[in-house]
């Protein structure tokens, strides 16, 4: 005590401004009491807190209220808690100081010894022995330690351990600088759990930042590691976040791949790269790389990144790059991509498929038609090789919202933009057999190749403003679609500004109950301009079209929509088992139409239709009185509710010759039950009241005025919870594994004819979450089957087999397998009459071959029989239950390492033949190998590690899990 005395004379002779009166030790007792009891009592009340008031609270405070309720509750608790003071002790209390205080307090010390004292009261403190000082906000332990008053710097070296925050420095040398307060540590290991740094050199920047030279990172936390990150320079922050430059991966000291930038956030990394070969793209490369940051600095900025980039023999590379954001203020996603397109054809010669162990053959070339060889000239000589072409897309989603609850003001606008300069971009460069999110614990199924072409394009503005009860809507929309005689995207159908107003007020209640009315106006217009075929610029002298011409919209014609309606509606409960909700309406409709083009032309061959479509329009141009009155009778074990419908349109333009003023007159009629949880049963039909004209009469009996009546099951019967009531969601569900049936059908009554129409039934088994004994977990299991049944025509039917699974067999392996099969002749299954399809007398052999369609009647088991190749490869090609898509990965997780090497099978089809008019059906196969680092994460993130705790903490066994106490 009586050397830590003199070295704190020490500091007072090098800092004699900073030097004040010591504390009083009992007021620092009873503020340390305070501060821990109103510690204690905010965690309490956080924790009593419902999810909204945490929301509200953040939000009040400026803080984002984004991520799960246990992320959300300490984010809250840290801004509310005050941080916890030093613990007092004897030493902390001879060195407290005033506010202006010296910046080091010395806690430990064996032994001291002030140099060069001068008149300037300058000089050098040595302190020996297990040295430790608090430097501001960390905290430095060392063998030696010399503070220089002069340079106002220190000095450390033997066994240098520094503190701040959550980060922990060890090196053997530290020099820290007071008046910029910044150090510098030689030969130094920084940890910052999981993580571990390492390098020459680690500066600290400022308070939030520091610089680590020449060193590398890892989460093994071995002295020696096996795995790790090396990069020339590697900033890190106060909130776990990494940016290095020059990075190379190293294992056991040797390099495995180089990348120039990499930036690491608390929300974590991925990197994918695979290579394997298909039938149609040949070898094919892909990489991805997909980085995240739950809150970043700025409202503009991204959550998370991905950028990929793939290269294929056949058909050519492309560059992609997808950016997301989730707030409450400002949503997006924003999906850019580059391709350089390698033309390609199917190749007309017959190729082994069971060559190269059946997989992998390439079939297409790049030896392609790029025009005649000579031009103008007439010779029949072409130009072949290989050509390519630019692809681009651009894909935006944005939603940006302003919300004063206090005056009740809201704001919203929605930005949808779709622009690709090839329908096929998606469907060439779409393809990819991986995880498309990479983080921990939050793994989806992979983009597969689907056969997606995007044919149609949209482009939506959409903004809306409440104040109130008052609602005020503009949009502008347009439809773009793609013309292949010109192939490219031409306008289909704009719509310009659209203008709504709406109101919704409480204008008080009904006399003599609680039951409110509400006074609602509706002001609606729009203008909708629709295009036709695009049209070719036409020589004004000859009217000849011009075929070298470009392609431009042609409109077709300019429809124009004014609505204006008011009225009062009112839900009236009537006792515990009725209620009655009846709503009347009345306003006007106008819509008008010009035709830009030859329409409006006498001698136009479309004048005549033109004129039908304008007279249609202006019988939907009135005034009108609209109802719609529901009742609703029963429990919610079973409840009947009945809608009536009406629609009087007075004053129209042009009367309607076949309904007069009755446009619509009907009434719904609805029987459904929610007595089970998680399943919907209903019967739905629609009767029709109106009343034709004398000159129509359609003669309808009494059962043509039903419309199709539709009965609904469906639902999910649980083998553990059976029918009882489930909990409202997983998150409060006290176990994680599930088995149990799902089923959906519909059924579909053709009342007017009296007979049934179609049925569409889906079974299928689900399981997940369960440990078997020579299995480590089954994630997910679906089996099931869905059967479309036509009634009259069954050769209409389809079939659809599907089996999906991910199965964890050890702790380092697993598999995936997805099955999906269907029907491609399914009235082959079919017992129908002979005469049905081919003429009495006459073979199905015979009338197969003139038609070019298989008739031949089979059976399920002969045609399993027929695909297992016992019977020949001719009755196996010719089998009707086919497989529409196949998949077979297997995974290897190794030390934040996952492998995947796979097999996919899909089934396509092409135009072929001379004239094209033929379908060419084949297996587009693929054999892929795939790399994923999915541990890469330096923050200990709260809502990572909950959804690794539900993933992972419940494991049961299928035997068990009946009898298992649910409130485990």
């Amino acid at each position: 005590m009586e050397i830590l005395a003199q070295d704190i004379n020490g500091l007072k002779l090098l800092f004699p401004d900073q030097a004040g009166a010591t504390k009083n030790a009992q007021d620092e007792e009873r503020k340390l009491t305070t501060a821990q009891v109103q510690r204690g009592l905010v965690r309490k009340s956080v924790d009593s807190m419902t999810d909204r008031e945490v929301e509200d609270n953040l939000r009040n405070l400026g803080l984002s209220p984004a991520g799960t309720i246990y992320s959300k509750r300490e984010r809250l608790r840290e801004a509310l808690v005050p941080e916890e003071e030093q613990t007092l002790t004897p030493e902390s209390l001879l060195s407290s100081q005033s506010k202006k205080g010296p910046p080091i307090q010395i806690q430990n010390a064996a032994e001291g010894q002030l140099l060069n004292i001068d008149k300037t009261k300058g000089g050098v403190l040595v302190l020996r022995g297990k040295v430790r000082l608090k430097i501001r906000s960390g905290e430095l332990v060392a063998d030696s330690v010399s503070i220089d008053a002069n340079r106002q710097e220190i000095y450390a070296e033997g066994g240098v351990e520094y503190k701040d925050g959550n980060a922990k420095v060890n090196g053997d040398r530290m020099i820290y600088d007071l008046k910029i307060n910044q150090g510098v540590v030689y030969n130094s290991k920084l940890s910052m759990f999981p993580s571990h740094f390492i390098g020459q050199k680690l500066k600290r920047l400022d308070e939030k930042r520091y610089l680590l030279e020449m060193g590398y990172f890892t989460a093994c936390n071995a002295e020696l590691p096996h795995e790790s990150f090396q990069a020339r320079k590697i900033f890190i922050h106060d909130d776990r976040s990494v940016v290095a430059y020059s990075v190379s991966y190293k294992v056991g000291g040797t390099s495995l791949f180089w990348i120039p930038v990499l930036y690491n956030s608390e929300s974590g990394n991925g990197v994918t790269t695979q290579f394997g070969k298909n039938n149609t793209q040949g070898w094919f490369w892909q990489n991805s790389y997909q980085w995240s940051d739950s809150y970043p600095n700025s409202i503009f900025l991204a959550n998370g990144y991905k950028f990929r980039f793939d290269a294929y023999e056949k058909t050519g590379q492309a560059a992609q790059l997808e950016m997301w954001k989730v707030s409450p203020f400002l949503n997006y996603n924003i999906n850019l991509g580059y391709a350089n397109y390698k033309n390609n054809a199917i190749t007309p010669v017959y190729e082994d498929r069971f060559r190269n162990l059946g997989v992998g053959n390439v079939a297409v070339t790049n030896n392609v038609d790029r025009g005649e060889l000579f031009p103008n000239t007439g010779l029949p000589y072409r130009n072949t090789g290989v050509n390519y072409d630019p692809w681009w897309k651009t894909d935006l989603r944005l939603n940006a919202k302003f919300n004063d609850f206090s005056r009740d003001y809201t704001r919203n606008v929605q930005i949808q933009y779709e622009n690709y300069s090839n329908r096929q971009f998606d469907y060439e460069f779409g393809n990819r057999y991986q995880p498309s999110n990479s983080l921990q614990s939050l793994y989806t199924y992979r983009d597969v190749r689907f056969g997606l072409i995007r044919n149609l394009l949209n482009w939506n503005l959409n903004y809306t403003e409440n104040r109130g009860d008052l609602s005020v809507g503009i949009s502008m929309s347009r439809t773009l679609v793609y013309q292949i005689q010109a192939n490219q995207y031409f306008a289909a159908q704009d719509t310009l500004p659209a203008v709504t107003i709406r109101n919704s007020s409480n204008i008080g209640t009904i006399p003599g109950t609680t039951s409110p009315i509400y006074w609602d106006l509706l002001f609606q217009t729009n203008i909708n301009r629709i295009y036709g075929v695009p049209q070719q610029r036409t020589n004004p002298t000859t009217g000849v079209v011009d075929p070298r011409s470009q392609y431009q919209d042609f409109v077709l014609r300019s429809q124009t929509n004014v609505i204006g309606e008011t009225g009062i509606r009112s839900p009236i409960a009537m006792g515990a088992y009725m209620s009655f909700t009846p709503s009347v309406y009345m306003g006007a409709t106008k819509q008008t139409v010009e035709f830009p083009g030859s329409g409006n032309d006498l001698n136009s061959p479309d004048r005549d239709v033109n004129k039908a479509y304008a007279t249609l329009l202006k019988q939907q141009s009135y005034q009108y009185v609209r109802q719609s009155h529901t009742v609703r009778l029963g429990i919610p074990e079973l409840f009947l509710s009945s809608t009536y419908r009406r629609l009087d349109a007075d004053k129209a333009e042009a009367k309607d010759p076949i309904l007069g003023n009755l446009r619509q007159h009907e009434a719904e009629f609805a029987l459904e039950s929610y007595a089970l949880n998680d399943w919907d049963i209903s019967v739905r039909t629609v009767r029709d009241l109106r009343q034709f004209s004398s000159a129509y009469n359609p003669g309808l009996t009494n059962m043509q005025r039903w419309y199709y009546t539709v009965v609904r099951v469906g639902g999910f019967f649980d083998f553990v919870d059976g029918f009882t009531t489930r909990r409202p969601s997983l998150l409060e569900r006290k176990r994680n594994f599930y088995s149990g049936v799902f089923i959906n059908n519909d059924y579909v009554h053709h009342t007017p004819q009296n007979r049934s129409l179609s049925n569409n039934l889906t079974v299928s088994y689900k399981m997940g979450g369960f440990s078997w004994p020579i299995i480590r977990a089954f994630r997910s299991l679906e089996v099931g089957s869905t059967w479309y049944h036509v009634y009259k025509d069954s050769y209409l039917d389809s079939y659809r087999f599907f089996f999906k699974t991910d199965v964890k067999v050890t702790r380092y392996s697993g598999v995936e397998l997805e099955l999906d099969s269907r029907v491609t002749e399914p009235w082959r299954l079919t017992a129908l009459a002979q005469g049905q399809f081919y003429a009495m007398n006459t073979s199905p052999e015979l009338y197969t071959s003139q038609t070019g369609t298989n008739y031949d009647q089979t059976t399920i088991w002969e045609d399993l029989a027929a695909g297992t190749g016992a019977q020949g490869q001719t009755e196996r090609q010719k089998t009707v239950f086919n497989i529409n898509r196949f998949m077979m990965t297997l995974k290897l997780d190794l030390h934040n390492w996952e492998y995947r090497l796979g097999y996919s099978m899909n089934l396509r089809a092409l135009p072929g033949g001379l004239t094209m008019n033929n379908q060419l059906t084949f297996y587009d196969q693929s054999v892929y190998f795939s790399v994923n680092l999915t541990n890469f994460s330096f923050g200990d993130s709260a809502s990572a590690q909950a959804t690794r705790v539900r993933l992972y903490r419940f494991r049961k066994r299928p035997l068990d899990g009946t009898s298992t106490d649910l409130t485990d």
